[in-house]
């Protein structure tokens, strides 16, 4: 009888441990899931596709925004373990986040979009999940005079997720409607990508830092007859290749009529004018071409450029795009490598007819989240076609990603394309 004993105690061990355990320890993975997928959607509610906080409470906002994991327009995305119910027929349902599993708080008190989310996946209530054999393991002990834990018979576990923003790594390419396999959780994917516009860090590292106050910047645009000497107020910028080409280069080159082209169609493709040459992806470490403001092939339409700027001026004056930022300043005759995203408002655009010049002027933003943008730090896809991986931030550039410390999340630099990311923090859950 005692060999009968131990053997059954040790058998109905195991089987917990693979049903009871294995089926709990499941079960919080797809609630970690939940409450980070769940968490990194709801996180945009609060901004318009370019960045600007939408009106009311942001905390009014992301909980809308979680209606749709909810399923209120359509099925809920997430379903784990639960019960099962007493008859065995429901053994999971949807993971449904309610008002007091979201928490959002403002980390810097001079950029109220500077949000930190926290977000609660869990099975409880009527989804707690019922246990079958831990319970007789217990019972085992009471034959000895052990008392039996209340509350055994069941597991509620739950995951917490925390959401950050970080510089963005990577902009998604744009399409010419929200049509597609995938459908566009922003409204105009068309105008959500990278505009054909880069910067130089050279002095954008300096126009970003928090300390900074100057607004309004002169782009000083790129050409082989001009001086790359920046005055205050400037920085050193050019007009890029962003168009994908389907050849062995991933952008197209910066040289040439053909070239020039492709730019102008780029410009009214974000006005709408143009289905074609639409912007492509653009990613931490692309190398991407300068156009040469001084060659006769760009100034021959330089006028027309300046008159696509403005009808965008036009249109949306208080509309921030998506720039490039370069390495250092524009290499007309080279590949530039890119090492984040600015986030800017055009002002102005003027053409000199004195030597078919374009000058702009730029507004720095906040740095906000934007539509197309997303964080990775793992495989790159641009700009070969092998396997890259993206290289790390240089320490104390405005593009590192952000840290805890006992003062906090690192200060939040200007004018940065910020995407959710999860907290660089542990959040832990409970019940395995």
């Amino acid at each position: 009888m005692p060999l009968v004993i131990f053997s059954l105690a040790v058998t109905i061990a195991m089987l917990a441990v693979s049903v009871d355990v294995m089926r709990t320890a499941y079960c919080t993975s797809l609630l970690q899931n939940a409450a980070q997928s769940a968490g990194l959607h709801a996180i945009y509610g609060a901004f318009s596709d370019d960045g600007e906080l939408k009106p009311g409470q942001s905390a009014d906002n992301i909980a809308q925004a979680l209606s749709q994991p909810n399923g209120t327009s359509g099925a809920p995305w997430f379903q784990a373990p639960a019960g099962p119910s007493d008859d065995g027929t429901i053994v999971q349902t949807p993971v449904i986040f309610s008002s007091s599993d979201l928490s959002v708080s403002t980390i810097n008190p001079d950029n109220a979009g500077d949000l930190l989310l926290s977000l609660k996946a869990r099975r409880d209530g009527s989804d707690a999940l019922k246990l079958k054999f831990l319970p007789l393991i217990y019972g085992f002990g009471s034959l000895f005079g052990q008392s039996t834990q209340p509350g055994i018979d069941r597991a509620s576990p739950y995951r917490v997720a925390e959401v950050c923003l970080q510089p963005a790594t990577r902009i998604g390419g744009a399409r010419s409607d929200n049509n597609g396999p995938v459908q566009s959780s922003f409204a105009s994917p068309r105008i959500c990508a990278s505009f054909p516009i880069a910067l130089s860090n050279n002095q954008w590292q300096t126009a970003a830092q928090p300390s900074q106050n100057t607004l309004l910047y002169n782009i000083k645009i790129a050409g082989t007859k001009h001086s790359n000497q920046a005055a205050g107020g400037e920085i050193n910028g050019c007009f890029v290749n962003i168009t994908r080409t389907g050849g062995s280069e991933f952008y197209g080159d910066a040289a040439g009529s053909q070239a020039v082209s492709q730019l102008f169609d780029n410009l009214a493709a974000f006005s709408g004018d143009s289905p074609f040459a639409l912007s492509a992806s653009v990613e931490k470490d692309s190398r991407i071409s300068a156009f040469d403001a001084d060659a006769q092939a760009f100034t021959s339409r330089a006028q027309q450029i300046t008159t696509r700027l403005n009808k965008l001026i036009n249109m949306a004056p208080a509309r921030f795009y998506i720039l490039p930022v370069l390495e250092s300043d524009p290499i007309i005759n080279g590949k530039n490598r890119v090492i984040g995203f600015a986030r800017m408002r055009l002002a102005k655009a003027t053409f000199d007819p004195d030597d078919s010049s374009i000058k702009l002027q730029m507004e720095i933003g906040q740095a906000r989240p934007m539509a197309n943008a997303s964080v990775g730090t793992q495989v790159a896809a641009i700009p070969q076609l092998g396997a890259a991986f993206i290289q790390a931030a240089q320490s104390g550039t405005v593009f590192s990603p952000r840290v805890f410390s006992q003062n906090g999340l690192s200060a939040l630099p200007r004018g940065i394309v910020m995407a959710p990311a999860l907290s660089p923090r542990a959040i832990n859950g409970g019940e395995i």
